[in-house]
């Protein structure tokens, strides 16, 4: 039997649907940790989970590092693009620890990311990507540039426990959206995550699910915003947990290259083409 420490992504009130608003990433994530949890120890296992209080804000690098000793540590949470709705784009996408040599833990995130991509994808009836972030600082101060950029995946890696982040397709499509909402969906979904999990420790359930539906191509997800407001504050990451430059972004028209969610940012944070930094969703208008 295994031990596996849930990470509920997010506390509170956090990262609301734009269109939908009795959908909050932070509640369906609360909910199917806690459901994980029952279906696991039904099956033997051991759980932990990092926050015991949905309420609780908590360190991203803590609650990776409260993983030591566990054999997996699976951050849930729901993914957004732009600052509305995107019908386009709905997949489940699995981030597994950067490749390391000096350790296996990456070798075995891998390995779980592809186990559990498709049973994700299968459940929920959407695509599905494995893929993974390097940080660009030398994080660990060890002298290399291999850290993991998401702060949840590089606390676990300073506990070396293999980890992924299971976004469960986009809180920014309707359909998505629609079917997290419904309690007998995330049920049949965290049984199915368990007993793929408890067959990737060896033991006896075999998960039945659907076929997978193949990827598909990658949708670009360029886009231009319009600031009004003078002096926005540029970031050096997705969050108001990273530093501020010490320049401002003034009012005109950016291009978004990128888009993730992160504390201090209901819309969540785009990073800008020029590639100076991030900013804040919630006061750039899409054009």
């Amino acid at each position: 039997m295994a031990k596996i420490c849930i990470d509920p992504g997010h506390f509170g009130k956090y990262n609301r649907c734009p269109a939908i608003p009795e959908y909050y990433e932070s509640e369906m994530v609360w909910e199917l940790s806690q459901l994980q949890k029952q279906f696991l120890e039904e099956l033997g296992h051991t759980v932990i989970l990092t926050r015991t209080n949905p309420a609780k804000d908590m360190d991203l690098v803590a609650r990776g590092r409260k993983s030591k000793g566990c054999d997996l540590f699976i951050s849930n949470h729901s993914n957004a693009v732009g600052s509305g709705m995107n019908e386009k784009v709905n997949y489940a996408a699995i981030y597994h620890l950067v490749d390391d040599k000096t350790t296996d833990a990456d070798d075995r995130s891998v390995k779980f990311a592809e186990a559990i991509g498709p049973v994700v994808a299968a459940v929920m009836g959407v695509t599905y990507k494995i893929l993974s972030k390097k940080s660009e600082n030398d994080r660990n101060g060890d002298g290399t540039k291999n850290d993991n950029y998401y702060g949840v995946l590089h606390g676990a890696r300073l506990v070396n426990t293999p980890g992924v982040i299971i976004e469960h397709s986009f809180h920014t499509n309707t359909k998505t959206v629609e079917w997290l909402l419904n309690h007998d969906n995330l049920v049949k979904l965290a049984k199915a995550e368990a007993e793929a999990i408890d067959k990737f420790f060896g033991s006896k359930v075999d998960p039945v699910v659907p076929e997978p539906i193949p990827n598909p191509e990658p949708v670009p997800e360029y886009f231009k915003v319009k600031v009004e407001i003078n002096n926005l504050n540029i970031r050096k990451g997705p969050g108001t947990n990273y530093d501020r430059l010490d320049h401002f972004i003034e009012p005109g028209v950016y291009t978004i290259v990128e888009v993730h969610n992160g504390q201090g940012s209901n819309s969540g944070w785009g990073r800008l083409k020029s590639g100076i930094g991030w900013i804040s969703l919630d006061f750039a208008k899409k054009i």
